[in-house]
């Protein structure tokens, strides 16, 4: 493609002069090695160009008004940034625009840029990716062998708090893996990472916030959907214990498919997916840990943040009402929310075989038309440089 040349590009922590060098060999990997902080300091100089700052792949970068310190992207942007320099930042979040406001009302910035979300992200484009390489689809077998699976692998308060209510209850069964990318090799990874997640974990008592969205304990506030740093075992949930399922596919040297596409027979043979999405408060993301039941076709239920499934229908895909009730989607405590989804987790695995079948059987045409939506979601590979051109078109 034809690199706009009245914009200046930043993606994936980097500056970029043309889509050519974007696509390119990088001098750092991606995403470990990310620095905005040091690629964002070259918006100091003022320019008649304009600017854009795109991560396609996460829904964050609000902090101090949620999230943690360590994602701080639009405080670094005006931070860095000549007052004068028209700058758009693009994420994942379709409640970005209103997420900006507040933060712009809790900082109270030098300056003003321009929102302008993809909804979904370029998740998409990377699980269609590997959907089309996958070649084992023939190869996949499963029996009815669980009711519900939910597989966790980043420890955060919210998923914590989901495997501590349902772990242990017939039907129910999880992974929790706590394993950094950095340590999986062929599919395999031993305890380093998860110990070291244990290691650091408080021995405390903890409670939920006022408005039920953070985690209490000691001195911290923590907002659900960060990591979980208390020790939250209960009589049903050993959070020190690691389970592990391995899959017995491969996609080379792609050790991301680990741990979001390639399916363990575990899940296979499970009913439904319980999903605990990236973010609960505030973002919507959209993320491959949802793309893979709609792609695989496995009826599933998002644990995200309160109007996840009203945007969810406004992307056009279908809602299975036929198995849940959705009207937990416009509750915006956390606390009460989960409360509503896990009674509903607990009414399925309690439910008559039968009546569970006839379910997700008159679910299945459903099924079959948001796999075709995914797949052929989006014609174009959004990146920064498209989005440039979609602004420069509005």
């Amino acid at each position: 493609m034809i690199t706009p040349s009245n914009w200046l590009f930043f993606c994936d922590g980097l500056q970029f002069q043309s889509y050519e060098e974007w696509i390119g060999p990088w001098e750092f990997a991606h995403p470990l090695d990310r620095d905005w902080n040091e690629s964002l300091k070259n918006l100091s100089q003022p320019t008649d160009k304009k600017i854009i700052v795109f991560d396609g792949i996460e829904s964050g970068g609000y902090w101090p008004l949620i999230g943690s310190e360590a994602e701080p992207l639009l405080h670094l942007i005006h931070t860095h940034s000549h007052p004068d320099n028209n700058i758009w930042y693009t994420n994942t979040d379709a409640h970005a625009q209103r997420n900006y406001d507040d933060w712009c009302e809790l900082v109270n910035p030098k300056m003003r840029i321009h929102i302008k979300p993809i909804v979904p992200g370029q998740d998409v484009g990377k699980f269609v990716r590997r959907y089309k390489r996958f070649k084992d689809h023939s190869l996949l077998k499963f029996e009815s062998k669980h009711r519900v699976i939910c597989m966790v692998n980043r420890p955060t308060c919210a998923r914590i708090l989901t495997l501590r209510e349902l772990a242990g209850l017939p039907g129910f069964i999880y992974s929790f893996n706590c394993t950094d990318l950095s340590y999986v090799i062929d599919g395999e990874s031993n305890d380093d990472s998860f110990n070291m997640h244990v290691d650091m974990l408080e021995e405390a008592p903890w409670r939920y916030s006022e408005d039920g969205n953070a985690i209490e304990f000691l001195d911290n506030h923590c907002h659900v959907d960060t990591n979980c740093g208390i020790n939250m075992s209960n009589e049903r949930f050993d959070q020190t214990k690691r389970v592990y399922f391995k899959t017995s596919h491969s996609m080379g040297e792609d050790r991301d498919a680990y741990h979001d596409f390639l399916p363990v027979q575990e899940w296979l043979d499970s009913d439904i997916d319980l999903v605990c999405e990236t973010h609960q408060i505030r973002q919507f993301h959209f993320s491959e840990k949802t793309m893979k039941p709609i792609g695989f076709e496995k009826p599933f239920l998002v644990i995200g943040c309160a109007g996840w499934y009203k945007i969810f229908e406004e992307l056009g895909f279908k809602l299975y009402d036929e198995l849940f009730d959705y009207s937990f989607d416009k509750i915006e405590s956390f606390r009460h929310r989960h409360q509503a989804i896990i009674s509903q987790i607990k009414d399925i695995l309690n439910m008559d075989k039968g009546i569970l079948n006839k379910k997700l059987l008159d679910i299945s045409d459903k099924m079959l038309y948001n796999k075709r939506q995914l797949l052929e979601y989006r014609d174009v590979e959004m990146n920064a440089f498209e989005m440039a051109k979609q602004i420069d078109e509005l």
